[in-house]
């Protein structure tokens, strides 16, 4: 997959498809404890892609809620089989954060960083050679400088 090409996804029963254009978001796995509630899981891996990039096909739900940082988030999932397939940080409204489970291509994706790692589950062994942040980036330009590539 190169920059510009299209990514495409969707939720579990298909009701919810979504496509986007690659801009070279490195896919990442974030450990907090808001991620490993709502996912069920003990990470979340996210890419995150251009709101203006984004077309989502079907009729998805939307909830709010306050994530790490204090930031307000919005959900958006499929309203049959409850998939959350993306996310907007309302400190980065211009991006919508991709559930990389819900890509057409997600067995390829691996993640370039792992962020809140003070809250990972013990039992997960990160690998040396991936960067690990205890928390995330204070600013909004330090967490930009993570998620794109030099």
């Amino acid at each position: 997959m190169a920059i510009g090409d299209a990514i495409t996804g969707g939720c579990a029963c298909g009701a919810v498809r979504w496509r986007a254009v690659d801009r070279g978001f490195r896919p990442y796995a974030c450990h907090c404890k808001g991620c490993q509630t709502r996912q069920g899981s003990a990470f979340a891996l996210n890419q995150q892609v251009l709101v203006a990039d984004l077309v989502t096909e079907g009729a998805p739900i939307e909830g709010t809620c306050t994530g790490s940082h204090s930031a307000t988030v919005t959900h958006v999932a499929c309203p049959s089989c409850m998939t959350r397939v993306y996310t907007i940080n309302h400190e980065r409204p211009e991006i919508a954060t991709i559930r990389t489970g819900t890509r057409d291509d997600s067995p390829d994706l691996v993640p370039a960083f792992h962020v809140w790692t003070s809250r990972k589950q013990p039992w997960i062994a990160l690998p040396d050679d991936v960067p690990q942040l205890e928390t995330q980036p204070a600013t909004r330009d330090e967490w930009m400088a993570l998620v794109l590539p030099a």
